[in-house]
């Protein structure tokens, strides 16, 4: 904490001693992007990385959550829950979850400190006003929070303009899909004050039954220009309500009535998360620069509302009613309470700083960073009402509630060098400390949760590489990064609160050496790359296909594990206005060995299996995406198809022939008309979509329900559930610049 007091500190004295350049300056662009540049890659980086800009989201975004957006991009694959893209959706990175990706949005850190997992619906519609969105496949560079393990997306907020502006963007689509937004550019205020803000809303009844989902959301930034900084503040964030549709359904009912929703007594959330950053850059000098910034995160979830069925078999004891069994009917025994719904809920705060200093001349280009933040969630349940409550126990009661209290520090330098006219080295390397420490209230009815270690790591977590250009348009790279990261909250609880006594040394911290060889080729009319790319991972913390209450993965560590394969990503211009794209990955993800813990049912014992050299979960061998782009008449038409083919998934580590997903394929196209010729002082566009054109029913993600057993036979006991996607669909945006 100290060191955080210590770097606002720092913050307010650079701005105090930079107030005297307080004219306007025509580089406004490139100092607001500083905030991003240290954390960032580009081609100079020997790292596989795709960037989407603005002009790109211009026409590909349509009110979709970030993961459907990106799910473009190599070795990416994505879901949502309700089928539509709109409302919770997720993301896999070369097979490993969001949990294991790093996010940022303008430097901060997007992640959940304590679970890491990323819930971009909670701010949904940011796409609309995003200027980059950076997405690194594996180690990448050192950045800002958890660390980037399996890849990492950085969100660049869109910057403000000394020409003045306003938009006004409607949707509407299938399944009751809408999307209205908002945003105003000021353009330039008495040569130092510019101003941007967007209000919007996102919402759909979904694809599935019962999965409603809409955000309001908002987005405001003021900077104020001098000759040689800038002075920003960002406010953003979002209010959230859904429906839960986590759950995905067996296959029988899959064929049958695939729009299920097991969840049908109202299970239901809410989620508020706003956002407010301070950001300063400076330009020390012609070569030199520095940004500060300071962020505090507000996050509530003012309830998530789940009904634990009598058939569960929970009895008071698990609800605090009862710390000993009732005599019922004259029987001493556990006493059910039936039917009883929950409500779980959220308080979180984080606070954090971090200051970066760039200096790029010649041969060189620099950066070194530090950070540190300090992150509190309280967690708290209550029971709303149940079908029997024993005499003398409060129905509404406090089921538990819990403090999580998670803190980081870090620092990085990195160095990209020209040894020679074509030969360049990269250096990177960062050292990172975390800490986590947990406290419970004693319950009325209930026992106190188990004891938990105060936990702190320490990684040093470095990146070498090389970059050789052949000539101006051939260059081959290489690059080798090691990154050790600590399991997180729901991997040592696998719940909401401690169960028992929790050590830290329980689960091992997983790492990875990541070792990355490219060609790119840049000419005219082609660019692109081919990368090959192995990942050897040690302890890596896995799903285990079973999920817990609140849809977590459940996990665990295994000892050695690789994913390996081979990227493509190419884009070629057949002519003035036809282009083409491809990308595909090709891989082999392994666990060397898994020994599983099955409890044999004739047996009446438990029992374990070793399996060799199995497929890890949800990560297909290969994703292909195809695509073409028209553009006719001086942008007045446009047209856009993609083509995208996902390879089969399994469900479970072990290769389980009935929790497998099949490949699919679909096919999306969108057509365009720009209206600058009907209105020349009000140009806009309408836009018209259609998704899974092929009308293809399949499922890209699911998870195992049901007891981990096994009989004589082999037969299981878990029933593999898959996640549905909507049907053919359409979605109509109209956007009108006022």
């Amino acid at each position: 904490m100290k060191k955080l007091i210590l770097m606002l500190n720092l913050f307010w004295f650079i701005q105090a001693k930079a107030q005297v350049n307080s004219d306007s300056s025509s580089n406004s662009k490139v100092m607001q992007e500083l905030v991003v540049k240290g954390i960032q890659t580009s081609k100079k980086n020997p790292i596989p990385f795709t960037s989407i800009t603005s002009k790109q989201l211009a026409t590909m975004y349509y009110g979709v959550d970030v993961p459907t957006l990106i799910q473009r991009s190599p070795s990416v694959n994505a879901y949502s829950d309700n089928g539509t893209g709109i409302g919770y959706s997720f993301f896999r990175l070369r097979g490993m979850d969001q949990t294991r990706i790093n996010t940022t949005i303008n430097g901060i850190p997007v992640n959940d400190p304590e679970n890491q997992g990323v819930f971009f619906h909670n701010f949904a519609d940011l796409l609309s006003g995003t200027e980059e969105i950076q997405i690194q496949r594996g180690v990448g560079t050192s950045t800002i929070g958890t660390s980037s393990f399996g890849g990492s997306v950085a969100i660049t907020l869109k910057n403000l303009s000394q020409t003045p502006h306003a938009n006004l963007v409607l949707g509407i689509g299938s399944f009751g899909s809408s999307r209205i937004s908002a945003e105003v550019q000021t353009g330039l205020l008495g040569n130092k004050w510019m101003v941007y803000s967007r209000i919007g809303q996102v919402k759909t009844n979904g694809y599935r039954d019962n999965s409603a989902a809409q955000v309001q959301s908002y987005q405001f930034s003021i900077g104020r220009m001098g000759e040689k900084s800038i002075l920003r503040f960002n406010f953003f964030g979002g209010n959230t309500q859904n429906e839960l549709a986590y759950l995905g359904i067996d296959k029988a009912t899959l064929q049958s009535n695939r729009k299920l929703n097991p969840f049908v007594n109202n299970e239901s959330d809410a989620f508020k998360q706003f956002f407010n950053q301070i950001q300063y850059s400076l330009n020390i000098s012609k070569h030199a620069s520095l940004t500060t910034s300071a962020y505090y995160v507000r996050g509530a979830a003012p309830k998530f509302q789940f009904l634990f069925p009598s058939v569960w078999g929970y009895g008071f004891d698990f609800f605090n009613m009862s710390p000993t069994s009732y005599a019922l009917n004259g029987t001493d025994t556990l006493f059910s309470p039936g039917d009883v719904m929950t409500s779980y809920q959220l308080d979180q705060r984080l606070l954090g700083a971090f200051i970066q200093y760039a200096y790029i001349h010649k041969k060189v280009e620099f950066y070194a960073g530090i950070h540190a933040n300090r992150f509190s969630s309280m967690h708290y349940m209550n029971v709303l009402w149940a079908n029997s409550v024993p005499t003398g126990i409060f129905p509404e009661h406090l089921v538990y509630s819990n403090t999580g209290v998670k803190s980081e520090q870090s620092a990085f330098i990195k160095l990209n060098y020209k040894l020679s006219q074509k030969l360049a080295v990269f250096g990177d390397v960062q050292i990172r400390n975390a800490s986590f420490k947990y406290s419970s209230q004693q319950m009325k009815y209930r026992w106190n949760d188990g004891k938990v270690d105060d936990m702190s790591w320490t990684f040093l977590n470095p990146r070498l590489g090389g970059r050789y250009e052949l000539n101006s348009q051939h260059s081959l790279n290489g690059f080798i990064g090691f990154s050790k990261r600590e399991p997180t909250r729901f991997d040592y609880f696998q719940d909401d609160f401690a169960p028992r006594d929790i050590k830290q040394n329980e689960i091992k911290p997983e790492q990875v050496v990541d070792i990355e060889l490219s060609y790119q080729i840049d000419l005219k009319r082609v660019q692109g790359s081919v990368n090959l790319f192995s990942m050897n991972f040690s302890n890596q913390i896995i799903g285990t296909g079973a999920l817990n209450n609140f849809g977590y993965a459940i996990t665990g560590n295994v000892a050695k594990s690789v994913r390996r394969g081979l990227e493509i990503d190419l884009k070629a211009k057949l002519n003035k206005s036809l282009s083409v794209w491809y990308n595909g990955v090709f891989s082999s993800n392994s666990i060397q060995s898994l020994n599983q813990i099955f409890f044999n049912t004739d047996q009446n014992l438990s029992q374990t299996i070793t399996f060799q050299n199995t497929t890890l979960l949800l990560s297909p061998k290969t994703m292909q995406n195809v695509g073409i782009n028209g553009n006719w008449l001086k942008d007045l038409l446009f047209a856009d198809a993609a083509f995208r083919f996902v390879g089969a998934q399994f469900l479970d580590n072990t290769e389980n022939s009935l929790g497998k997903i099949p490949s699919y394929h679909a096919i999306d196209f969108s057509f365009g008309l720009n209206l600058k010729k009907w209105f020349p002082t009000h140009a806009g566009m309408i836009q018209f979509r259609v998704n899974n054109a092929l009308n293809n029913l399949y499922s890209p993600a699911g998870s195992m329900s049901g007891m981990n057993t096994i009989d004589n036979a082999g037969n299981r006991g878990q029933t593999p559930l898959f996640m549905p996607t909507a049907t053919r669909n359409y979605f109509v945006t109209l956007t009108f610049q006022l």
